[in-house]
């Protein structure tokens, strides 16, 4: 099991029981005490959880990494430019497909695009806001997929969130990210959502990463997956030529959204 995966891990059984033993760890995972110390250690550094004898305990939200911004501010910031993105990706949506939304604000506008359809759309997401937008759409089959709430990203974490998707099939992924690059791929600042992103990503025909343009080149503190492993991403206008170039030497299809049209690359 690789690191991260652990990590993973670790931030579940948080979210489930507040703390964890450093024994209990080594028998799930069947790895050594001093591999359990390294990860606790570095969790401890990243600001995700507090070292106590024995064990760790989670670090409360308001002691969580400065860098991490909560759902709420998120969903003002960059918000003509998620709102194009979020325009265009609905174009991608047919009539009976089967969809899935994360918990990304720009997820959040593509629903309240969804809802204005018209036409019969199966949309299954973890996030309650996206469930909150969608409730009443007389033409929308939602699924919603359970697991521990977590109120900071107004979505459901954890493993439970993940079990649905060995069950159905997705057409079409739609995926938020806090950065991406052609070099490191997709990441992210909070590891508790990545688990159930890779759920829907493997149920998925294709993945389509929409981002606006602000997340283009950063990268953020999780790694999730490589570029390949993306069919297109939707951006906004204020990516560079030379971002452009990058990611279509790397093999992905780029739909920069627009006020009037769009321009494919």
């Amino acid at each position: 099991m690789l690191a991260e995966e652990r990590y993973h891990v670790i931030i579940n059984e948080l979210e489930k029981n507040f703390s964890v033993k450093t024994a209990d760890l080594c028998t799930k995972m069947q790895v050594s005490r001093e591999t359990i110390r390294r990860d606790l250690e570095e969790l401890e550094k990243q600001g995700y959880v507090m070292r106590i004898h024995g064990g760790a305990k989670k670090v409360e939200t308001d002691h969580r990494p400065s860098s991490y911004v909560p759902f709420d501010e998120r969903q003002v910031e960059n918000l003509s430019d998620k709102e194009a993105v979020a325009r265009l990706a609905a174009t991608l949506i047919k009539p009976n497909h089967c969809i899935a939304l994360d918990s990304g604000t720009t997820s959040l506008l593509l629903a309240k695009e969804i809802a204005s359809l018209g036409y019969p759309v199966t949309v299954v997401t973890n996030s309650l806001a996206i469930a909150n937008e969608l409730v009443n759409a007389n033409q929308i089959t939602l699924v919603l997929t359970g697991g521990i709430y977590n109120g900071e990203e107004r979505a459901f974490i954890s493993d439970l969130s993940t079990l649905i998707f060995s069950k159905i099939n997705i057409d079409l992924f739609f995926l938020t990210t806090c950065g991406i690059s052609v070099e490191k791929g997709i990441t992210y600042q909070r590891m508790d959502e990545v688990n159930t992103q890779l759920a829907m990503m493997q149920a998925a025909t294709e993945t389509i990463v929409i981002a606006d343009s602000s997340k283009i080149g950063v990268n953020s503190l999780v790694s999730m997956c490589s570029i390949q492993e993306v069919g297109r991403m939707i951006t906004d206008t204020h990516i560079s030529e030379e971002q452009l170039q990058q990611f279509k030497a790397a093999g992905v299809t780029v739909l920069v959204a627009q006020e009037e049209g769009v321009l494919h690359e």
